[in-house]
């Protein structure tokens, strides 16, 4: 445990980490209309709300400052790691289980239905039944603010780990740099084996995008955000306990 972890196929886990931001993201938006993982969009809804905007969301920047501020709190704790051997398998495994915990009693508070826009289940979006002062009433609670807080928190941790893996092609949080750097790269057509950060890339996009597709659908379903939000602690706790044995 006190070793560091080989590199070979160390991209894999920090791969696996888009998948999660496709989740959790998906959840937060349609639960509080702010991002917990991309914080682009958390900047602009809170310069938005300097001129009372978006119409109908009078304390959205709220919760997006809230998502800001736990998003930079998160970095300085999980960089704190440099002081402490920040790639050896303890500490990885560490950290990983404080991001799957941190999602876990988001997903506890939300399958209890405490905070009320996380529990959410069987959406249909052909319905319009749900009153709007009823759901920005939900948004506007306490605890959808602490989950907020928490996976925002959480999910500063994989984009940290991925810097200090040296895996700078692979955000995890966002695409727009992606995008930019795939779209630019001159190697874009070279075969498969001669461009590993391409391939890295193409593989975040894809992987980001279908966990918030997958996310959709468990809101629409039965298992609710609640689901959506235990499948992604459960992955973050798989990789945990990888980084053990890496």
């Amino acid at each position: 445990l006190l070793d560091d972890i080989n590199l070979t196929w160390a991209d894999v886990p920090i791969l696996s980490c888009s998948l999660v931001s496709g989740l959790v993201d998906s959840v937060a938006f349609n639960a509080g209309s702010v991002f917990v993982s991309m914080q682009t969009g958390n900047t602009i809804f809170l310069a938005l709300g300097a001129a009372g905007l978006p119409a109908g969301q009078p304390r959205m920047w709220v919760r997006a400052l809230v998502s800001l501020c736990a998003f930079w709190l998160g970095c300085c704790f999980f960089s704190s790691a440099r002081h402490v051997y920040p790639k050896r398998k303890a500490t990885l495994s560490t950290s990983f289980f404080i991001q799957a915990s941190l999602i876990f009693i988001s997903a506890a508070l939300a399958q209890s239905k405490i905070a009320p826009a996380f529990g959410y289940t069987n959406l249909d979006p052909q319905k319009a039944a749900h009153d709007q002062a009823k759901i920005q009433a939900d948004e506007d609670h306490w605890a959808v603010q602490l989950i907020i807080a928490l996976l925002s928190f959480q999910s500063s941790g994989q984009i940290v780990l991925s810097r200090t893996l040296g895996f700078n092609e692979i955000p995890t949080n966002v695409v727009t740099s992606l995008y930019c750097d795939l779209l630019s790269d001159q190697d874009l057509f070279a075969p498969l084996t001669a461009n590993v950060k391409r391939n890295r890339r193409l593989v975040a996009v894809a992987l980001l995008f279908a966990g918030g597709i997958a996310g959709g659908w468990l809101q629409r379903s039965s298992a609710g955000m609640a689901g959506a939000l235990w499948i992604a602690g459960s992955v973050k706790m798989v990789v945990a306990f990888a980084w053990l044995v890496w």
